[in-house]
């Protein structure tokens, strides 16, 4: 499995967690896949559309972070798999589950990042092939 196929299966699985257990404080996507601005957004500001995404670009040193986080955030699932795999039943699955996302949040919040600003960043990385080769060059950089 080449490192796009990873990172697609492992972003999947992030959306996916958010998603069953709703413990996120932001999904950037909704079941469209549409941006969804009308929670906060990149800058903090209520209701004001984030102009890099609209545009479809990000600065480096955001990518530079995003990159960091989504390192810190693969580690973490990976872990979380591991102990989920462990577990005896539905409640420690569960506990273990929401101990991670909170982990997850806490490691994209640590790079300076909201988690909405991190969902957006890797949306327009998926879409634009440039902005992908640069991201994976410093998720490469960061393990």
């Amino acid at each position: 499995m080449n490192i796009r196929s990873k990172i697609i299966w492992a972003w999947s699985l992030v959306i996916v967690g958010f998603l069953v257990f709703g413990k996120a404080p932001a999904v950037a996507q909704d079941a469209t896949g549409s941006m969804n601005h009308s929670s906060r957004d990149y800058s903090g500001t209520p209701g004001t559309p984030n102009p890099a995404a609209a545009l479809g670009t990000v600065d480096d040193a955001t990518l530079k972070r995003t990159a960091r986080a989504y390192v810190k955030v693969q580690q973490i699932s990976e872990n979380e798999r591991g102990a989920i795999n462990g577990a005896t039943d539905d409640a420690s699955r569960q506990i273990i589950a929401q101990q991670a996302e909170s982990k997850k949040v806490a490691a994209v919040q640590a790079e300076g990042l909201q988690p909405q600003q991190y969902n957006q960043v890797l949306a327009l990385v998926q879409r634009d092939k440039s902005l992908e080769q640069r991201f994976l060059s410093y998720v490469q950089h960061s393990s």
